[in-house]
């Protein structure tokens, strides 16, 4: 059961209207503003509470004079039921003790912040007790000590009303120190985005200077192989260039017609080669032969073709090479063998013709066209690469500088929040 001593509040809490003051300061003003405010709201939390603990010391003492003759009344119980007795007597002594404990408590010498938060935690630990004593015995005080029960919850509702003003203004200056701690989170916060711009800052006329620098080596660079391919040599090397390309698809028809013609041959020469019996050398060249044609014709190996041709007609007029037309076969080869002359005469010609145009490549440096155009593309790729670097730096910058505004809105606020100056902070 609640004892009961908490006094209502009556009318509502003005709140005067302050004309707001503005003044400009940098960024490293704010610890020394901060901390002379500090000191102002500590001197003035332990001025406002040291009366109020006065007053709380007063009642504690108002109420042990109550106790002391509590304890000297016997509450007329001898005239009431023993158990009855027993248990007001329990109550009492009950009452007596914990209340003598707790409200001879002496409050300490108020001189710093650390002293007020001790006696706060203090005289509340004594409030509670004493409040959770007569709450339990609310019963037995209301019924057999009424004319103390008034006094002791007048008392009461005094100390818990000083007890609440001094909560209040303990909570307050704590509030002023977690709004300190924010806003100095928000101080080290601005310095860093600082040293990030500033570093990034500093880092974008370094970059700018090596684009310039990639940007003059990619003109010069392309002037130099714009000029080689403006020459006359340049011209006259791609004019070469596409006679070879021209001169190897005279080649690669060559190579399909030569191919056809074996492949009319294929049958019987495919079958000869099982069972021949010539020479290894001779048997390899004829696998290589029915493989490709058109490669292993040569000047070289022309009299050891013929041989194969030959002996392949010879085994196919024998019998040794079974196909079904025979004399068509052997015409076959014996027209092959008399086409080996143009088509060795042809390959030699187109093979002349590509090792000239090929001597005749060397009148134009395309190596040195090719380092050029590589070092011009790696010019090209390093001054975009750093373009986009400064691209990103900047990007971030106005991030960064759009966060650091916003810190600093918020900063000033904070510090008009407590300190009801508006503040312009000079970055």
């Amino acid at each position: 059961m609640v004892f009961g001593w908490s006094k209502k509040k009556s009318g509502k809490d003005e709140q005067a209207s302050a004309t707001v003051s503005s003044k400009e300061i940098k960024l490293d003003q704010i610890d020394a503003i901060l901390s002379d405010m500090k000191n102002s709201k500590q001197k003035q939390t332990i001025n406002n509470t040291k009366p109020l603990f006065s007053n709380i010391q007063t009642e504690l003492n108002s109420i042990l004079k109550i106790i002391d003759h509590l304890s000297k009344d016997n509450l007329k119980v001898d005239d009431i039921d023993n158990q009855l007795k027993v248990i007001v007597t329990r109550s009492k002594t009950e009452i007596i003790n914990t209340i003598l404990k707790e409200a001879k408590i002496q409050i300490p010498q108020l001189n710093t912040f650390d002293d007020v938060k001790r006696a706060t935690e203090l005289t509340s630990q004594a409030l509670k007790k004493i409040g959770d004593v007569l709450g339990k015995n609310s019963r037995v005080i209301h019924v057999f000590a009424k004319k103390y029960a008034q006094d002791l919850k007048d008392h009461l509702a005094e100390i818990s009303t000083s007890s609440a003003s001094i909560l209040r203004l303990v909570n307050n200056y704590t509030k002023f120190e977690s709004d300190e701690s924010l806003i100095k989170e928000k101080i080290n916060k601005i310095i860093d985005v600082n040293q990030t711009m500033n570093d990034k800052n500093a880092q974008i006329p370094k970059l700018k200077t090596i684009r310039d620098g990639f940007a003059d080596s990619v003109t010069v660079l392309k002037n130099q192989t714009d000029s080689l391919k403006s020459s006359p040599q340049h011209a006259e090397y791609l004019e070469i260039k596409n006679q070879i390309e021209q001169n190897k698809k005279e080649e690669n028809k060559l190579g399909k017609e030569i191919d056809e013609e074996f492949s009319k041959i294929s049958r019987p020469l495919g079958k000869y080669v099982y069972v021949t019996s010539l020479e290894k050398p001779l048997k390899i060249l004829m696998e290589e032969l029915i493989q490709n044609p058109a490669k292993t014709i040569t000047a070289q190996n022309k009299d050891s073709i013929i041989v194969i041709l030959e002996s392949c007609m010879k085994g196919t007029l024998s019998g040794a090479v079974s196909v079904k037309e025979a004399d068509k076969s052997v015409e076959q080869i014996n027209g092959l063998i008399q086409k080996l002359d143009y088509f060795l005469g042809q390959k030699s010609k187109l093979i002349k013709k590509d090792q000239d145009l090929q001597s005749r490549l060397g009148i134009f440096d395309i190596d040195s066209l090719d380092e050029l155009e590589q070092k011009l593309q790696k010019a090209i790729t390093d001054k975009n690469d750093i373009e986009s670097k400064i691209k990103k730096l900047e990007s971030d910058l106005t991030q960064e500088t759009n966060q650091r505004m916003k810190i600093i809105s918020e900063l000033s606020h904070d510090l008009q929040s407590i300190s009801n100056t508006e503040y312009v902070i000079l970055v």
